[in-house]
């Protein structure tokens, strides 16, 4: 799941981020209208997050664009505008959901879930491969029935390439799915995080392999018997 937060507020962009990214996903903030349409202009989004009153404007525009997207994300405003009119207006601009500020975290997760839960956005809680089962939204797989932890984005590595399971994905690819457009890498993060979660498949017996196409991607499909 790749979400954006739509807030001019740091701090509470950042607390709103936070609370997202425990969802399993990727969390993109920016702070304006104009940052927003950039964003959507390079990304597909399953979420959004949005902040109603914006230095460049009411962002009211955005959520009824996105609204009116083929692949339009679920939508939630989260603003202190938001009086019996204005939740009306929101609601017909395009908004899933409208909630004002101050907000309880338990419930802006639980209306998130809700909205994800809609049956345009409905996707499996489970991606498995032989014996690798990776539950969505923990970060825990199960491989050869035993349950283990993985880190955050070597959850989101075998997430996409069980989603792809037997097809190549491009290097390119998979760093645009598990890493937000700010986040600052390394030439070598993706082959050390790749090589982790291969490690760790391989010492639990886990019955697939991690294969590199040098120059390409990586590929991810069931072990050759030896």
């Amino acid at each position: 799941m790749r979400s954006l937060v739509i807030e001019d507020e740091p701090q509470i962009g950042a607390y709103i981020s936070r609370l997202l990214g425990q969802l399993h996903g990727i969390v993109d903030l920016v702070g304006s209208i104009a940052e927003a349409s950039q964003a959507l202009e390079n990304f597909k989004y399953d979420l959004a997050i949005v902040d109603r009153m914006l230095p460049d404007g009411d962002a009211l525009q955005v959520v009824t664009a996105l609204s009116q997207s083929p692949e339009r994300p679920a939508i939630i405003m989260l603003t202190s505008k938001d009086a019996k009119e204005d939740v009306v207006e929101g609601l017909n601009g395009g908004a899933d959901d409208y909630l004002g500020k101050p907000f309880e975290p338990q419930e802006l997760i639980a209306r998130v879930r809700a909205v994800l839960r809609r049956p345009r956005l409905l996707a499996p809680s489970v991606l498995s491969l032989g014996n690798v089962e990776l539950h969505l939204g923990s970060n825990e797989v199960v491989v050869a029935d035993r349950k283990i932890l993985l880190r955050r984005r070597e959850a989101l590595i075998l997430g996409a390439l069980l989603m792809r399971r037997d097809r190549v994905i491009t290097r390119a690819a998979l760093i645009e799915e598990i890493y937000g457009f700010d986040d600052e890498i390394e030439s070598n993060t993706l082959e050390a995080q790749v090589s982790r979660l291969r490690k760790k498949l391989a010492a639990f017996g886990g019955d697939v392999e991690i294969r590199s196409m040098r120059g390409i991607g990586y590929i991810l499909r069931l072990a050759t018997p030896r």
